[in-house]
């Protein structure tokens, strides 16, 4: 048998992904777009006759190759002919050499820096997919996010140094217990119907999201406000059940965008009625969204661009086409492996930031804490699946090397993960933590006391969204050593979310989150019984120190709590985060003002412009 190397299955598995792209490698010709080479060991293997003669077979396959113009949306069938050798194994000699493989990395460049912001023209945008319309029920499709923030206020943003800037309220103070807290509403903003946002309207939006019968995914996270109080339309008072030091943070949240007072919820669910930078004209979530400029926007001087289109198109290929040749002028998250299409290009732009967003494997924990409550009728009756034994969750948790992960599955770009979702930036992070690195004979010896001493075949459930398969891919690659034999299940991106992600059928299975402050990130993925859990992780004392590192007005006191929380997740590993993703955004070399944004639920698309 031949000797497979580390760096020969990386050349494989990024062939793999980029086998419907077209990379331009060479040295730029053009300042806007940087290209570095980097040397990377490729093994190549010649096979020598030791007194047997290699024998080679030859056939020839046909092989269709499907074309898509995008503007005309028309498909060509391409029929040619491939010749493919098939060579009998025969007793050989292996002799090795080595080569170089030459790949080329896309330097971010600033969006047409020291030029003036212009008014007028239509920004295109090409997103994967939008689904629900209404802001506090928003769910996993790219759009929805985007569309919050450009039809919708929130009451505050994360501006892109991190900072809670006033929004729709033009100040807040707080008790010294942090029991209440105060807003002072904007005065001069609109809803796109004329009428005045105000405290009654930030009033009725909280209340929707913390009803009873209410399915919003920030629902559990603000269940700490007991009531809110109108003193008058200016002033919004919030009274809390416990001190709460992270309410700021979840007000920026994008379920919170604010609606009109006494709106109902089936209305919102196919018409728009915010006060954001512009407004909703027409509708279609399978083919394109388009928005006109609110030329009564309470921000002076903005927007710029006078209409915005979303474009929902399902394939990475046909949206990158589609920038390349200009039928879009931007594109959100293209994957990494596309970004070699984009060299030498002097059209293409990339802004990119470091950010916590992370691409994870969830591993399901337990059913069982879950029978008999509303709202888990498809996990009633279920027995705890296998990855409730802790010792599995550790033998992934030690065969995987997230550095091979990092590049392989990003080329490189970001940070290995360390198994719980607090970014290595954030305050709460705990700078002491023990780093987990691959330990191919504690993975066997974890294996065998889960049961498994000569190894266990898994499916690994994922899609092409984010960096997902591409992390699925190394991540089956790293494994193997340790006796993880693992099947690639690649799904349909369109029904992913609904069809296996949180569903029974599939226990192990890839995910991505954008990056969010410590406090938000933990409580949506990780306390008991949220609708977000995607692990079915339940921990009555992580849920604990939630509280009260939520309670305390000590920051040292909260970070001391936030040291034990991310203790407990790297012992229990009831997530594999494997590695943190920069946000990059890809545009025309016309369009100005765009900067990727840590938090990716953040887009600031008004301040997005077009040089004519």
């Amino acid at each position: 048998m031949l000797f497979r190397s580390r760096a020969r299955s990386f050349a494989l598995i990024a062939a793999l992904l980029s086998i419907v792209v077209v990379a331009a490698i060479g040295c730029a010709a053009e300042p806007e777009i940087v290209e570095r080479v980097v040397e990377v060991e490729k093994v190549v293997e010649k096979e020598v006759p030791v007194e047997v003669v290699k024998e080679v077979e030859k056939e020839v396959q046909v092989e269709v190759v499907k074309e898509v113009e995008v503007e005309v949306e028309k498909e060509v069938e391409v029929v040619k002919e491939v010749e493919v050798e098939r060579v009998v194994e025969k007793e050989v000699e292996v002799v090795r050499e080595v080569e170089k493989l030459v790949q080329v990395e896309v330097t971010a460049v600033p969006s047409l820096p020291n030029l003036e912001p212009q008014f007028g023209g239509t920004l295109r945008i090409g997103f994967l997919d939008q689904g629900q319309l209404d802001p506090m029920l928003a769910g996993l499709s790219q759009a929805q996010s985007p569309y919050g923030e450009i039809a919708y206020d929130s009451v505050v943003m994360y501006w892109y140094d991190g900072e809670i800037t006033p929004w729709a309220v033009e100040s807040w103070s707080s008790s010294d217990d942090l029991s209440q807290y105060t807003f002072k509403v904007r005065a001069g903003n609109n809803f796109h119907n004329g009428n005045p946002l105000t405290s009654a309207d930030i009033k009725y939006t909280l209340d929707r999201i913390r009803a009873e019968d209410s399915a919003s995914p920030l629902k559990g996270q603000i269940s700490y406000i007991d009531t809110i109080d109108t003193p008058d339309e200016s002033t919004v008072v919030l009274n809390l059940g416990a001190p709460n030091a992270f309410l700021m943070g979840d007000m920026t949240d994008y379920h919170a965008r604010i609606v009109p007072n006494g709106i109902a919820g089936e209305t919102l669910t196919g018409e728009e009625y915010g006060s954001g930078p512009y407004v909703m004209t027409s509708h279609n979530p399978t083919e394109r969204t388009t928005f006109e400029k609110y030329t009564d926007y309470w921000r002076e001087g903005r927007p710029y661009a006078d209409e915005v289109v979303f474009f929902y198109i399902p394939e990475q290929i046909t949206r990158i086409e589609a920038l390349k040749t200009g039928a879009l002028d931007v594109v959100p998250t293209p994957p990494i492996a596309s970004l070699g299409a984009f060299a030498g290009n002097p059209e293409i732009r990339i802004s990119d930031t470091p950010s916590a967003d992370v691409v994870v494997i969830d591993m399901h924990t337990a059913y069982s804490h879950l029978q008999g409550i509303d709202g888990w009728d498809k996990f009633q009756g279920l027995e705890d699946p296998i990855f409730a034994n802790k010792n599995l969750r550790k033998a992934m948790q030690y065969a995987v090397d997230r550095d091979f992960v990092v590049q392989a599955a990003q080329f490189g770009r970001g940070s290995p993960a360390n198994d719980h979702p607090v970014g290595v930036n954030d305050q709460y992070y705990w700078d002491e933590q023990p780093i987990i690195k691959q330990d191919i004979e504690r993975a066997k010896q974890y294996l065998a006391d889960a049961g498994y001493p000569d190894g266990i075949e898994v499916t690994l459930n994922t899609s092409d969204i984010g960096f997902q398969l591409e992390a699925a891919l190394a991540f089956k690659e790293s494994v193997a050593a340790a006796g993880i034999n693992v099947e690639i299940a690649t799904h349909d991106t369109a029904s992913y979310w609904e069809a296996q992600w949180m569903d029974p059928c599939c226990p192990f299975v890839t995910s991505n989150w954008g990056g969010r402050p410590a406090n938000a990130a933990i409580d949506v993925q990780l306390r008991g019984g949220t609708v977000w859990n995607e692990s079915f992780y339940n921990n009555p004392r992580l849920d604990e120190l939630l509280d009260l590192a939520a309670a305390s007005p000590d920051l040292d006191q909260r970070k001391e709590y936030f040291r034990e929380m991310q203790e407990i997740l790297i012992e229990d590993v009831p997530v594999l985060y494997l590695a943190y993703s920069p946000v990059i955004w890809a545009h025309r070399d016309n369009v100005g003002g765009v900067q990727a944004h840590a938090a990716l639920a953040h887009w600031l698309i008004e301040e997005w412009w077009l040089l004519e």
